[in-house]
């Protein structure tokens, strides 16, 4: 089926070949991590097999983990509360068996929860690269973008809450190649704009 979708993301410089704006950013620059935002655009994406869910316990914690174990060459996350371990032992199989994890993550996540350490130190430690977005006050994406072809998104962290205990929404998007790549470009513009985790 069709689905119009409007994007606040750099979908402007997929479909009229402009430069990316993460060419122009730098971590210790904070306005142009502001101002120079990906315009909004339109997209009509034909093609597209879409599964929406609604919680609590609506099954997208297992959406997710499931697509996290289908997924084949690459996997870009950018999350805010980042809590469910389900999800992160996911990240983990994929690194492992060669698939290229890249996660943004929230300041928030440089904390440890409870008795477990943080999740940006967590998934430091499986070998996967981790950026903390702090130039903003909350860095507030739910993203992954799988293969270049498939967007997970909505409402919902990454969480058990999430899944279990908030009404939320979680929407995923395959062989929606378009969609994709302007989100990929938010995600580059979102990684200029953050710090490489250190450990």
């Amino acid at each position: 089926f069709a689905v119009s979708i409007l994007l606040s993301v750099a979908a402007i410089g997929v479909l009229i070949g402009a430069a990316p704006a993460s060419a122009a950013t730098h971590h210790d620059d904070v306005q142009p991590c502001i101002a120079n935002h990906p315009l909004p655009t339109q997209l009509k994406l034909s093609g597209v097999d879409a599964t929406l869910i609604f919680s609590p316990r609506g099954g997208g914690e297992k959406l997710i983990v499931q697509a996290i174990d289908a997924a084949q060459h690459s996997i870009l996350v950018q999350a805010y509360s980042f809590t469910d371990r389900h999800i992160f032992d996911a990240l983990g199989r994929a690194e492992r068996r060669g698939v290229e994890v890249k996660v943004i993550l929230d300041k928030s996540d440089t904390q440890r929860y409870r008795q477990w350490p943080s999740v940006a130190s967590r998934l430091a430690a499986m070998n996967i690269p981790v950026w903390i977005d702090d130039t903003l006050e909350t860095a507030h994406n739910k993203v992954m973008i799988i293969d270049g072809t498939d967007v997970i998104t909505g409402s919902s962290n990454f969480t058990y809450a999430a899944e279990y205990r908030n009404a939320e929404n979680l929407l995923y998007l395959r062989n929606a190649t378009q969609l994709a790549q302007a989100y990929s470009q938010d995600w580059e513009w979102r990684r200029g704009c953050s710090r490489k985790f250190a450990g």
